[in-house]
Parts: structure tokens; C-alpha cells; sequence
């Protein structure tokens, strides 16, 4: 397995590529890819008024396009993920499927495992990090390692922010 420093350090020098927020944002996903995997990997930021989130980034845009924008639902999803501001891990579409309305979309791109990654800042979470893969493929093993890749967005969504 790679070394979790040094792949935390090349999204961090992305930082100072020109052509941003992409060049952090494909850092990233190199960094997921090497460390946990994924088959879709998107981000999106909050709205303000926190009502909305809006995609800032995909690696499928034809099923999840950038600028795609999704009501925040009050469910226990939304719980974890923007009250207690922790990441939220489904293995199974089983575990999934009550809480996002587009769960047949993602079955039929063949996922069936959620990572969603809170990216936090000033008690406030500016947006997520969302990584699907094949059913089985996330374990709790996997979410401090993606935490610590996604927490390196935080200049994106502070640049993106519509919260601040």
C-alpha cells in the first residue's frame, strides 16, 4: 500500500498549479484511486442557505454532470453527514438505498458502495467528497485514509464556498 504522507503531499502540491480548482480536484482522485479505489468520485459544495449542494466535480458527468445540483433531505444521511458532521459509509445498496432518491442510478452504473467525506471548516461543512464503488468494496478500514485525502480540498470549497 502506498504511503498515506506521501500521497496527502502530492494533492497538496497541487495547490500551486495553475488551472484550479481541477488540478487539486484530479490530484484527489489520484490520491482515492491509489489509497481506496473508486468507480465514481464527485464533489459538491453547499448552497447557501444549505438547502441545495451543488456538483463541483465528477469523473462520470454524462450520469452525474458538474453544475448538477440536489435537494438536502432531512434523513439520517443528512444527520451524520451535516449535524454530526462525520463521514458516512454504506457497503450495500441495502444500507443506501433508503437515503438517496437517485439509488437506481448508482445500481445501474454498477456501484453499490458509498463513501460520503464531509469536508469541514469553521464548524460549517462547505461540501462532500462522494466515492462509489463496486458492493462490498468500503469498509470502515477505508474512511481515515479517504478522510485524510478529502480534508486536502478544503482550499477548493473555500474558493467555491457559497457558505462563507
Amino acid at each position: 500500500m502506498p504511503d498515506i504522507l506521501e500521497i496527502v503531499m502530492d494533492v497538496q502540491k497541487a495547490w500551486s498549479e495553475p488551472h484550479q480548482p481541477g488540478a487539486t480536484l484530479d490530484a484527489a482522485g489520484e490520491a482515492f484511486a491509489k489509497t481506496v479505489g473508486h468507480r465514481l468520485y464527485t464533489v459538491t459544495r453547499m448552497l447557501r442557505g444549505g438547502l441545495e449542494v451543488e456538483r463541483i466535480y465528477s469523473t462520470n458527468v454524462a450520469a452525474y454532470a458538474v453544475g448538477g445540483r440536489k435537494p438536502v433531505l432531512p434523513n439520517a444521511y443528512t444527520q451524520r453527514v451535516r449535524g454530526e458532521m462525520k463521514p458516512f459509509l454504506a457497503r450495500t445498496v441495502a444500507e443506501f438505498a433508503p437515503l438517496f432518491p437517485d439509488y437506481e442510478t448508482i445500481v445501474g452504473l454498477g456501484l453499490g458502495s458509498v463513501m460520503n467525506l464531509p469536508v469541514v471548516f469553521n464548524g460549517v461543512v462547505l461540501g462532500t467528497v462522494n466515492l462509489l464503488d463496486r458492493e462490498g468494496a468500503y469498509n470502515e478500514q477505508h474512511v481515515d485514509q479517504a478522510m485524510l485525502i478529502a480534508r486536502q480540498l478544503l482550499p477548493v470549497l473555500l474558493e467555491t464556498s457559497t457558505q462563507t
